[in-house]
């Protein structure tokens, strides 16, 4: 069954000098975002995110997760509820540093990008993910990663 909360990823690999952030082309919207997706049954936020990064990202490997500060909330009508009328969307990043020549998209993208943080920040649909974007690059800048 399908739970009150969404879960918005951010994938991230670790240049020599620099960090690059994948963007997602969604098939049905046609919008550059991140990761994303619903709880399912009495999936925890985390689970949530770890399982949608496998299923979108056709990834089985051990991956590093933090969950970030970012928190939004997105209007039910986007998922087919009438109540609540906004539900929160938990932030995270994942290291894939180790595993992004392993991806293999899922039907519901037709292409990703590796992006530094300022291409990422413009060609990003939603205010969420620009957000969550920002923290996580300050995160990664200061070495503050949770």
């Amino acid at each position: 069954m399908r739970q009150l909360f969404q879960v918005l990823v951010i994938p991230f690999i670790r240049k020599e000098t620099h960090v690059q952030f994948a963007v997602f082309l969604r098939t049905d919207m046609a919008v550059w975002q991140f990761i994303s997706g619903g709880g399912e049954d009495a999936e925890s936020p985390q689970d949530a995110a770890l399982r949608e990064s496998r299923e979108e990202l056709s990834l089985k490997n051990n991956f590093q997760i933090y969950q970030l500060d970012s928190l939004a909330h997105i209007p039910s009508f986007h998922f087919s509820f009438n109540k609540p009328y906004v539900i929160p969307e938990y932030c995270f990043a994942i290291d894939l540093t180790l595993f992004s020549h392993k991806i293999k998209l899922s039907s519901e993208h037709k292409a990703i990008q590796w992006l530094s943080y300022q291409a990422a920040n413009e060609i990003l649909e939603w205010d969420s993910n620009k957000t969550a974007l920002y923290e996580l690059n300050e995160r990664l800048k200061h070495e503050d990663m949770l």
